[in-house]
């Protein structure tokens, strides 16, 4: 779980706690993601923080550190807890709420790496930019077709045609495609602009390297929390819907 930024847009709300111990309809952001986790037998929880990390509840978790969080990005957490990829493991943003079904589905997945992205309108998560183009659109008529991830950007227009969807922010990295993750990562160290680089730009690099990236279609379902109103709405989705859903049944040990 990437959580060791404060958020630039919620700066009104975090000067004493990271965006991840925000409460949300009676508990801690974190403590919805990570017992979303749990439902699904992921035990294995490790956290990176940076901002305010000695305020983080580590109860269930363990905690890994970017020092230099101010300085870095995503990326460079993840580098925090590589160790952790010692099994199937899922990468997770810290600022998610999402209905059980989404992490079942993922998990369940028997591709080497497989990511959520979300098909319905802009209106749905708009602070969320992490577009994304597929190998084909979200056609419920075309159920049981493979669809890969073909690129992902915060520029809309970068490709010329309208995106497929949005990631979410979850991915699921299984066998053979953790030493492929961590090699790409170890590569991606040694670039002067390593600091700079985010989740999407691990995810390119690796279908540059002709890498297959499997895509779950969601239309909803989740939030992100980006900025006051997302704080906002993120409860109101929590009342709502109840992201941590009671239908999981037992599922083999992963990583988080």
């Amino acid at each position: 779980v990437l959580a060791a930024s404060r958020g630039s847009g919620l700066d009104a709300v975090t000067e004493d706690k990271p965006k991840v111990m925000l409460p949300v309809a009676g508990k801690p952001l974190l403590r919805w993601l990570v017992d979303a986790f749990k439902k699904e037998a992921v035990n294995d929880i490790t956290v990176v923080g940076g901002y305010k990390a000695e305020a983080i509840d580590t109860a269930g978790i363990k905690l890994a550190r970017n020092e230099r969080y101010a300085q870095t990005n995503e990326l460079a957490s993840l580098a925090c807890a590589v160790d952790a990829l010692k099994n199937d493991t899922v990468i997770s943003y810290g600022d998610l709420l999402f209905r059980s079904y989404i992490l079942r589905d993922l998990v369940e997945s028997d591709a080497e790496f497989s990511v959520v992205i979300d098909s319905s309108p802009e209106s749905e998560n708009a602070s969320v930019r992490d577009f994304a183009w597929c190998s084909s659109g979200d056609d419920r008529g075309l159920f049981g077709n493979k669809i890969y991830l073909q690129r992902v950007s915060s520029d809309q227009a970068s490709q010329g045609v309208a995106p497929s969807g949005r990631w979410i922010g979850l991915m699921n990295v299984r066998g053979e495609g953790r030493e492929k993750l961590k090699n790409k990562l170890a590569q991606l160290q040694t670039q002067a602009d390593f600091d700079t680089l985010d989740m999407p730009a691990l995810l390119n690099a690796l279908i540059a390297d002709g890498e297959k990236i499997e895509v779950q279609y969601v239309r909803g379902h989740w939030r992100g929390v980006n900025d006051l109103e997302d704080f906002r709405r993120a409860g109101d989705f929590a009342h709502a819907q109840t992201p941590i859903g009671s239908d999981a049944g037992s599922k083999p040990e992963a990583n988080a």
